[in-house]
């Protein structure tokens, strides 16, 4: 019996030190960057020299290739491309590759419309590209993605993680991580982990691993380029592979090692890679005593089984991995800001994307057009082209600014053709809802962006110089608020009529430094929610003056005091051009209530830093390096304009190189200014790149900590020049303490319990890099290339002229409150619902409103942290439920109409049911198992009541009965 257990033990033993080697063949197959998304994928593509693959040609060889072995494995990533492939097969081919992924020869990775950024992309916008890609690999593949694959993206967020975590993936694999954090974690068996981001609830963790060498095979073992494999080498290749993995096993906890074998745009001539690798694995295998290993084809979630057999207790991480760099001086944090134009529009389309879908569900629920009972199938389909589009500006090489001009212009294109499907059918829906609602027929809309100029929209430009009427036609995407609106016209007596025929108090100011005659005309209103409403802007009897004239200030020496409203003032300093803020704010006592007032001193700068031009590392499109640490002046203030209107003050900063509107509106939102840059085209010809900052300063003490968002949703506490998880070895003091900013940044003083924030409009880079002090990168012009494979420096010039460079115009809002208050959280929730403003011609002077069938009766909502989108599919409809709320719980109160069906990952493609299945339990090293809670939510249909904890995203399937 002893004998039996001797040789039972030495035979376990033997097995546990064999090395369990799984290859991973992939091409990661970028969606756009030097090439087109079509010439990528169709054309012959020449890189760093080299001749690539296009990813036809990738799709077909690998097709053929795996099928010649039963041992065969590949994983296919970006879902955009496989669509395209997908289109030109017939059914045999079809079946055949869908018989291929069920079988498990293909495994479909990640599943995502493209590899999305996490840096500079908002937490809507990520889920949306993955939906897109989840329901189609589940239409007509049949399988659902259990593993995340971001390999190449240029860091990694906390929110992502958790998203992820909520699509169903058991884990996620990704390659960019810092290389001081890398280096440690390689050296202490800890490239391996269950992340579980701290801002979440238990349930928001995932099993995540960092590739030991980046996305590639091993060195010498790139089969395209001429190291193959054959019978003549395959000894000595052999030894050479297992000395590779011997070494690897140092850095892992288990003895099964996991390894990509393929790069970017391989397997073009896949059998190259499949000959070899069936050459190796044979060798090695039939001498698995002698090499102590074992090498097979595998998949990520093949190996994820294996290891989570063997209950280890994993490092536990908590933390992002922001900033990254590759080396000492290369901190890749420009691209947090690159291309601020891209990155405006990216912003402004996910916001605008939101709003339609819902607006066309609820047209398909309440049925009221024909138009939409005659085209309701090119309607889904606009739609979804839309939604793919979004999808594409989500690629790492995309919203990031790194791709290069003319493959830039093709996103802008695509995207630019997506709004045009759109209106193709949102115009006939707002014609018909027109004539219903107050009786005026052919009524063509149009939009006009927040940013134009007055003469370049054309309807309120040509009707108001005719003396003619415009009718505005404005839809809330949000829940029933008062909204400031503000609409671009020339200089004119006019004013604003509501649906009633009724006044409203309006100002017109002509604040353009260049043109007086471009000006803003503001009014406010209650709207209802998730509903249009109409507006007249008509010419009035001149002793109704609007326009608001600039307050005489030459006479005042230093200081000028504007009472905002009753409980704010403003005093401005002349002479030191900074502002104080008072206001009277409402504390709780015990039980009794006491007015306190508060004063926020604040200023604006306009700096910048010189880019490095030096030949180690430059600054360009990815990495921020500056010249020195220290910034100049880019824009120094030399005339301040003050109007005071009824509804609005503005401050018009008039700079070298800039030109700023601060706006104080007389409303619930005391404590906010909206600040407004329009930055002229940045001067490079002395020969020097640079990067723009907006500077904000305070009288708060930070004490060297403050807080940026992660993909719009949870706030990071970063600390000056420290990393949470190693000791940090400082290189770079500017650029080593920027970090993405996609939606606020933030600095708190405890001592006074005041914080200030700083709401964006787009993705930047942002620090806090003295006392008191926020700092955003507004604008970067670099002239060299920083070296990371994009082979052009980030010289935009204006497409219209073809020559300076580009001039932007930004907005911020500077948020004054109480530390942990939520403010902030609702300027950010009202930006993104920013409302939807349609302008057409009329001929009526006055309103003849009929009914009210333009109200929302749907939705009952009020809560404005809580955000409710519909999207038909598939004969029902997914309810999207989004608390963006830091601290308190939000509940939906269920439609009597709606019936929930079952509640689905936030993808869509699977019930949580389904999911919680097939989720596998992980034992942290800090003694807690992970393992997520099933949720029975039959409660909270029967009490007809959905809560969501705070930053908690939930999805359910809807039936809803149809109204008319």
């Amino acid at each position: 019996m002893l004998i039996l257990f001797v040789l039972i033990h030495l035979i376990k033993c033997q097995v546990d030190n064999i090395t369990y080697v799984h290859l991973i063949p992939h091409s990661h197959d970028d969606y756009g960057w030097l090439y087109t998304i079509d010439e990528y994928y169709s054309n012959r593509i020449i890189q760093f020299g080299q001749e690539y693959g296009n990813v036809r040609d990738i799709l077909n060889s690998v097709y053929s290739e795996i099928q010649k072995n039963n041992e065969r494995k590949y994983i296919q990533v970006e879902i955009g491309f496989l669509d395209m492939w997908w289109k030109n097969q017939n059914e045999e081919v079809r079946n055949k590759y869908k018989e291929l992924v069920q079988s498990g020869k293909i495994e479909i990775i990640n599943g995502g419309w493209t590899m999305h950024d996490e840096a500079t992309t908002y937490f809507e916008d990520i889920i949306d590209q993955m939906t897109v890609g989840h329901q189609w690999v589940k239409e007509n593949l049949g399988v659902v993605p259990e593993i995340g694959w971001q390999i190449d993206p240029f860091g990694h967020q906390q929110t992502n993680a958790a998203l992820f975590s909520q699509m169903g993936f058991n884990a996620q694999w990704f390659a960019r991580v810092d290389y001081q954090d890398f280096d440690y974690r390689k050296q202490n068996k800890r490239l391996e982990m269950v992340w579980h981001p701290k801002e979440y609830d238990e349930d928001a963790y995932i099993f995540s691993a960092i590739n030991y060498q980046h996305y590639s095979p091993p060195r010498n073992f790139f089969f395209e380029r001429g190291q193959q494999v054959t019978q003549s080498n395959v000894h000595q290749k052999a030894r050479e592979f297992v000395n590779y993995f011997q070494q690897m096993r140092q850095s892992f906890q288990t003895n099964h090692l996991i390894h990509t074998m393929g790069e970017d745009f391989t397997f073009s001539h896949s059998e190259v890679w499949f000959d070899s690798i069936d050459l190796l694995i044979e060798y090695i295998n039939k001498r698995r005593d002698e090499f102590g290993m074992v090498i097979q084809y595998s998949t990520p979630s093949q190996y994820l089984k294996e290891i989570n057999k063997q209950q280890k207790k994993w490092p536990v991480n908590n933390h992002d991995f922001y900033p990254y760099a590759d080396t000492q001086n290369a901190y890749w944090t420009g691209y947090f800001t690159s291309r601020p134009s891209l990155k405006g529009l990216t912003k402004d389309s996910g916001r605008y994307l939101q709003a339609i879908r819902n607006i066309f569900s609820f047209e398909h629920i309440s049925r009221r057009t024909q138009h939409f009972e005659s085209y309701s199938d090119k309607i889904q389909q606009s739609l979804q082209y839309f939604e793919e589009q979004m999808a594409a500006l989500m690629h790492h090489d995309a919203v990031s600014g790194t791709g290069k001009q003319r493959v830039v212009n093709d996103y802008i294109y695509r995207i630019s053709n997506g709004y045009s499907k759109i209106r193709d059918y949102l115009n006939p829906l707002l014609r018909e809802y027109t004539l219903q609602d107050i009786s005026e027929s052919d009524v063509s809309y149009q939009q006009c962006n927040w940013n134009a100029t007055a003469s370049q929209c054309n309807i309120t430009f040509s009707q108001i110089n005719a003396k003619k009427p415009v009718l505005v036609n404005i839809y809330n995407p949000s829940v029933t608020r008062i909204i400031n609106i503000r609409i671009r016209v020339p200089d004119a007596n006019i004013t604003v009529i509501n649906q009633k025929n009724q006044l409203l108090q309006a100002d017109l100011i002509c604040s353009h430094p260049q043109n007086q005659k471009d000006c803003d005309l503001y009014f406010k209103d209650q709207f209802e929610g998730y509903s249009f409403q109409y507006y007249k802007i008509i010419f009035q009897d001149s002793k109704y003056q609007q326009k608001v004239q600039p307050m005489d200030i030459k006479s005042l020496q230093e200081q000028v005091v504007i009472e905002l409203s009753k409980l704010s003032t403003l005093k401005v300093d002349l002479i030191k051009q900074s502002f104080l803020y008072q206001v009277w704010e409402t504390e709780k006592q015990s039980s009794f209530e006491v007015q306190k007032l508060k004063e926020y001193t604040f200023s604006l700068q306009y700096n910048f830093y010189y880019s490095s031009q030096n030949w180690g590392q430059s600054s360009g499109a990815y990495i921020f390096r500056p010249d020195n640490d220290q910034t100049y002046t880019y824009s120094q203030i030399k005339n301040i304009t003050i109007y005071r209107g009824q509804l609005v003050t503005i401050v018009l900063l008039q700079g070298e190189h800039t030109t700023t509107q601060l706006r104080f509106y007389f409303n619930n939102f005391d404590k906010i200014v909206e600040v407004e840059t329009f930055i002229h085209p940045i001067n490079v010809s002395d020969g020097k790149g640079k990067e723009v900052v907006m500077i904000v300063n305070t009288n708060l003490k930070n004490k060297k900590t403050f807080y940026t968002d992660s993909n719009g949703l949870s706030l990071q506490k970063r600390i000056l020049n420290f990393r949470p998880t190693w000791d940090l070895r400082v290189h770079q003091e500017v650029s080593g303490n920027y970090y993405p900013i996609g939606s606020m940044i933030q600095i708190q003083d405890e001592d006074t319990n005041q914080q200030i924030s700083v709401v964006n409009d787009r993705s930047q880079g942002g620090t806090s890099l003295k006392e008191g002090q926020l700092e955003l990168m507004i604008h970067r012009r670099t002239l060299q290339d920083d070296n990371r494979g994009v082979g052009e420096s980030l010289n935009e010039i204006d497409i219209e002229s073809g020559q300076n460079g580009l001039s932007q115009k930004i907005r911020h809002y500077i948020v004054f409150e109480s530390q942990n208050g939520q403010l902030s959280r609702r300027v950010q929730n009202e930006l993104d619902a920013s409302p939807l403003i349609f302008f057409a011609e009329s001929d009526k002077g006055l309103f003849n409103f009929k009914v009210d069938k333009n109200l929302n009766k749907i939705i009952k909502n009020s809560n404005i942290y809580l955000r409710v989108y519909l999207k038909i599919y598939q004969g029902h409809y997914t309810l999207r439920l989004y608390n963006v709320n830091d601290n308190q719980e939000a509940n939906f109160e269920i439609p009597s109409n709606f019936q929930i069906m079952e509640e689905l990952t936030l993808t869509a493609n699977q019930s949580k049911q389904d999911w919680y299945q097939k989720q596998m339990k992980w034992q942290g090293e800090n003694g807690k198992t992970y393992q997520q809670k099933q949720n029975d939510f039959k409660k909270e249909i029967e009490q007809k009541n959905i809560k969501l904890k705070p930053l908690q995203l939930r999805v359910f399937k809807v039936d809803i009965k149809k109204q008319r």
